[in-house]
């Protein structure tokens, strides 16, 4: 394993089980799912009860909407062994925040601005705007491949 891969991951682990320390304490059952909001005006943001994201990971910045973290996490948390929403929302702004070097790919879609990321080690995939709100955050099945066609994609 790489470098990067190792210290992503270990992130991701940390992150994970901080996450369920602070949520399930010794004895209890576990949490409530995310809770929605009808709001669609500001990008979501973690709980206070989860640990803040990476400096410089821009961690106010998430979801547009509740709703689409909640799908998204939902679609997608068990890929990352994400216990909850907030923790699969950290994890996407980790890789965001993290600089293209080495592993880490980044693809700036020249039709519309949109920002693609793909950690190789771990086959994580984060497409977000210019404001660095997060559109979408998998593995995809085809990896690179998948990334690499983002940048012919014509936008939505």
């Amino acid at each position: 394993m790489g470098r990067a891969f190792r210290s992503f991951l270990f992130a991701g682990i940390c992150v994970a089980l901080g996450t369920w320390l602070l949520l399930n304490p010794r004895g209890s059952q576990p949490g409530p799912e995310p809770v929605t909001s009808s709001s669609a005006s500001a990008p979501v943001t973690p709980s206070a009860s989860v640990p803040s994201a990476p400096p410089g990971a821009r961690s106010a910045i998430g979801f547009r909407t509740a709703e689409r973290l909640a799908d998204h996490f939902a679609k997608h948390g068990a890929e990352f062994n994400a216990p909850n929403a907030d923790a699969y929302l950290v994890l996407a702004q980790t890789l965001r925040a993290t600089p293209p070097a080495g592993d880490v790919l980044e693809i700036v879609r020249p039709t519309d601005g949109v920002i693609s990321k793909f950690d190789r080690p771990s086959g994580a995939f984060i497409a977000f705007d210019a404001d660095s709100t997060i559109r979408t955050f998998f593995k995809p099945n085809d990896g690179e491949a998948y990334f690499r066609r983002q940048a012919r994609r014509r936008p939505n």
